[in-house]
């Protein structure tokens, strides 16, 4: 989010002192005070600060000795430069600087002017003392005071009005950003593509410099999947999540937690975030209906603290973007639901066929050959009828896993229906596809499984290929041939893999 520019002008504050009619015979005049005041203004600032001291809110601003020591050094400065005689740019400047550490510090404009209406009522009667020649004299003095102390006042002022439009510049545009990754999120249905508009906003609402979204897995109870915006690979790399760590302990309060080197901050930065040149990082929870999604880390180069305001809009954030990962999520798991096959997490028969489409243009375009292998586990059906469902169910995923560790990445396997699986094999020729396939069946022929009563379960699948362009020339002469090759193999006893030929 943009800092917003202060709008303290000096051009303004002559036009000020103009209206106030504070000119050259002021300034006079208050050179001739200067000398007198100059000399001990502790009658003054000890008097101011015996005042203040009997209030609960201004009190509560000067919580030990040192401090009070401190602001009546200030306070005797400024004192003795009210009356100086040098109202310049450095001097117009202080005083904008001054009245915005009033405000920081929480000091609310109505007490800031009593605390001057107690500066003057001290004031008028040590002027009266020093005024020698007459009522005049005196009058003239007050009149001059006045209008620098008003002066001040007035820039001071104006340090509220001018953080009040900061922070009604940057609420406007944090919530246009909140309004912006509401409609963007509800509308991208990916994992993916919804953490990253979830960071990108959460950075531009509080000027982060990088972001972090981890989430957690119920089964494990552990944080699994990391996504990160703005930090480095060896960051990201060494994010670790001990058990009653920072993470945990969000989750477990529902509420955020800030990180920094401030005296008194419990969770202190670990040297991995020093390194990485972050000062300060708040994560907060992600938990929708007290289901645990995760959690967002927010980091800073800069800054220590964040305003109240913006943790009230990353609480909004996070249920928006709770909502959205739950959303996202339900559609990635239909699209998988769609492709796959539920017991085996193959693909399905009609993704297969999607990819085989594909694959069978991409061969034509590059001349390489594609193999397609047709699996059918033997008499499956007695292992069935023998062990039960179940022990069915767990013989297809134990095939399923020996495919997926013996093929490619690039290869595509599914499962085509009941007991039958089918390979795909880009690039690959028949004499290869051969030497795939008998790797697969002797790792199925050497599996070990036992029923429910502990009795062995033999398996074996006879196998039949078909290759592109030499077997067949389009997708379905390709599985249509490899289907008569598995036939064969069915035929000739089982636990074999043959090649599709026309002979």
């Amino acid at each position: 989010m943009p800092e917003t520019e202060s709008q303290f002008e000096l051009d303004d504050v002559e036009e000020l002192k103009r209206f106030l009619e504070f000119n050259e015979t002021d300034i006079h005049i208050l050179l001739n005070l200067h000398q007198y005041l100059k000399e001990d203004p502790a009658f003054f600032v000890d008097q101011f600060y015996h005042h203040l001291l009997n209030f609960e809110f201004s009190k509560s601003l000067i919580p030990d000795q040192a401090t009070l020591t401190r602001l009546k050094k200030s306070q005797s400065h400024y004192f003795t430069s009210l009356t100086a005689g040098d109202y310049d740019e450095a001097y117009l400047r202080e005083r904008f600087c001054i009245g915005r550490a009033h405000q920081q510090v929480g000091l609310e404009p109505r007490w800031y002017i009593g605390a001057y209406r107690k500066y003057l009522s001290l004031l008028i009667p040590h002027l009266f003392e020093l005024s020698k020649t007459g009522e005049d004299d005196f009058l003239q003095a007050i009149e001059s005071i006045l209008k620098v102390v008003f002066l001040d006042i007035a820039i001071a002022m104006e340090t509220y009005v001018d953080k009040n439009r900061e922070a009604m510049v940057r609420r406007a545009a944090q919530l246009a950003a909140l309004n912006e990754v509401a409609v963007t999120v509800n509308a991208t249905l990916g994992v993916n593509e919804t953490l990253n508009e979830v960071m990108k906003c959460a950075m531009n609402i509080v000027n982060a410099q990088a972001s972090a979204i981890v989430l957690f897995d119920a089964e494990s109870r552990s944080f699994t999947e990391k996504y990160s915006m703005g930090l480095s690979p060896h960051f990201v790399k060494n994010m670790s999540f001990r058990r009653g760590g920072l993470a945990d302990e969000v989750f477990n309060e529902n509420h955020y937690i800030v990180s920094n080197d401030l005296e008194g901050t419990k969770h202190q930065l670990s040297k991995l975030a020093r390194d990485e040149g972050i000062v300060s990082f708040v994560c907060l929870p992600l938990v929708s209906h007290k289901r645990r999604l995760g959690v967002q880390y927010l980091y800073f180069h800069q800054r220590q603290e964040l305003f109240e305001d913006e943790y009230a809009l990353l609480g909004t954030l996070s249920h928006i973007a709770t909502g959205a990962i739950g959303n996202a999520h339900l559609h990635t798991r239909a699209v998988t639901l769609s492709m796959t096959d539920e017991l085996t997490n193959l693909f399905n028969r009609r993704e297969f066929m999607v990819r085989l489409e594909q694959e069978m243009l991409r061969s034509r375009r590059s001349h390489k050959p594609l193999s397609l292998i047709m699996a059918d586990i033997d008499h499956f059906k007695n292992i069935n009828d023998s062990y039960g469902h179940p022990t069915g169910d767990l013989v297809l995923t134990e095939l399923a896993q020996i495919f997926m560790n013996i093929t490619r990445d690039i290869d595509i396997v599914a499962r085509f229906g009941g007991e039958e699986f089918i390979f795909l094999l880009p690039g690959i020729d028949k004499q290869v596809a051969y030497r795939v396939a008998e790797r697969i069946r002797q790792s199925v022929e050497q599996l070990q499984l036992r029923s429910n009563n502990k009795e062995p379960i033999h398996v074996s699948i006879s196998m039949g290929i078909s290759c592109f362009p030499k077997c067949a020339q389009d997708e379905d002469s390709l599985i249509k041939n490899a289907d008569n090759a598995l036939y064969r193999a069915k035929n000739q006893g089982r636990n074999q893999t043959v090649i599709f030929s026309e002979s």
